[in-house]
């Protein structure tokens, strides 16, 4: 029972930065757009609405189980969620790897400050592929 009203909890908290997640992307390319007049922050708002998309997918889909009474985490989650981890840091060495080494070799004219975001956004999308691949391969 208590661990039923922690998973509401933690839902509500995941659906609440989810949502202001999507809120501040729509907001910066909305800003960015009305003051540089490019459609530069287009970028930005295609990104939210891919979040948005499999946000409500991964939303729905979770709180259809809490209705059902059913965890929000299981044994099988925690398990490729721990091995969806330990894939994204041993791909994610390369990929930071990679990053930098196409920075220096192409000579991209990317901000300094652009760099760790690049880095996280990568890691979060291997950390997606890696959780989806594993939950469709069954481990």
């Amino acid at each position: 029972m208590e661990n039923q009203k922690n998973d509401k909890k933690r839902f509500l908290i995941i659906t609440i930065l989810f949502a202001f997640l999507i809120i501040n992307i729509i907001v910066w390319g909305i800003l960015d757009y009305s003051k540089n007049h490019q459609t530069s922050g287009l970028g930005g708002l295609i990104i939210a609405l891919i979040i948005a998309v499999f946000g409500y997918k991964l939303l729905k889909s979770k709180y259809h189980s809490l209705k059902q009474g059913e965890p929000l985490k299981d044994e099988r989650s925690k398990k490729i969620e721990t091995k969806a981890g330990a894939y994204t840091f041993y791909i994610g060495i390369y990929w930071l790897l990679g990053l930098g080494i196409a920075i220096d070799t192409f000579q991209l004219n990317i901000p300094a400050s652009s760099v760790p975001g690049m880095g996280i956004a990568g890691l979060a999308i291997i950390f997606g592929l890696a959780y989806w691949y594993l939950d469709k391969k069954g481990e």
